[in-house]
């Protein structure tokens, strides 16, 4: 597992002037995780399968030189279409008339209080739609997955290998299935549970979450011309990226500037297309 439980946060140590070993103490969560990569669009056919996306992920990254606490933390998606899917669609998200809160569609919690799982420095999150070895359907592999996003009292599959998120607010169907034509991925502090308001959109309820709670997000979208079904507010993502079809297996994978992952709070720039996920840092 990449995450660490609080028994060992004394492993943590850097050296001061003096060669003696300083405990690194634990930091919370914003300014120091960052959206690595998502994985959404679904597997190409193969194996008599045309319609694959149980291999879905999210993978979220420490950037700081600190252990960060991470129960608690929250992820999720926001809602609204990712385009013109059918004809007649528009734009039906809250980024233009609210945007000083993001509409969560499916919410999902890391367990426990927030220093019961540490990340350490430069290791990453991973989080599994199921966490099991998806081949031959996939050519991934998420046995490694830190955590699932599993659905009790239907017909999802509990993975043993992997533990289970809290399903703070989840919309139906038997799993968490982010649109597969492009999801918006939100990264929310665990404060954010006290400040959500359930809010009716005329098809279903969802969480409405202040914007400063968000850590960090990711636009995607179906295509280049969907610019005005953006869900995020222009001031937690400016842009968008888009993958070239569903069920093409290709991810959204954050760039690399300098030496360091690019953040400029612009999915357009910071984020690229690569027809090899790669889960697991």
């Amino acid at each position: 597992m990449l995450i660490i439980p609080v028994l060992f946060i004394f492993s943590c140590t850097s050296k001061g002037d003096s060669g003696i070993a300083i405990e690194a103490t634990p930091q919370p969560p914003n300014g120091r995780l960052l959206i690595e990569e998502v994985y959404y669009a679904g597997s190409p056919p193969t194996a008599g399968a045309d319609h694959y996306y149980a291999d879905q992920f999210i993978e979220i990254v420490n950037i700081s030189d600190d252990p960060v606490e991470i129960g608690g933390l929250m992820v999720g998606d926001v809602y609204g279409l990712a385009g013109a899917i059918n004809s007649g669609n528009t734009p039906n998200s809250y980024a233009q008339s609210d945007p000083d809160r993001v509409y969560m569609d499916n919410l999902w919690r890391i367990p426990g209080e927030p220093g019961d799982h540490l990340l350490d420095p430069g290791e990453t999150l991973l989080l599994a739609h199921d966490g099991t070895n998806h081949q031959p359907f996939s050519t991934i592999d998420l046995t490694g997955a830190d955590f699932e996003a599993y659905v009790e009292g239907g017909n999802d599959e509990d993975y043993p290998l992997v533990d289970n998120l809290e399903a703070m607010h989840f919309t139906g169907g038997y799993d968490w299935l982010m649109t597969v034509f492009g999801p918006s991925v939100v990264v929310l502090a665990p404060e954010a549970a006290d400040e959500m308001e359930t809010v009716d959109t005329g098809w279903w309820d969802v969480q409405a979450v202040p914007t400063v709670h968000v850590i960090d997000a990711v636009e995607s979208l179906m295509d280049g011309e969907s610019g005005d079904f953006k869900r995020l507010p222009e001031s937690v993502d400016a842009g968008f990226v888009y993958v070239s079809d569903t069920y093409t297996g290709e991810s959204v994978q954050r760039n690399w500037s300098d030496g360091a992952l690019q953040d400029s709070d612009n999915s357009s720039s910071d984020f690229s297309v690569s027809d090899v996920p790669d889960p697991g840092w």
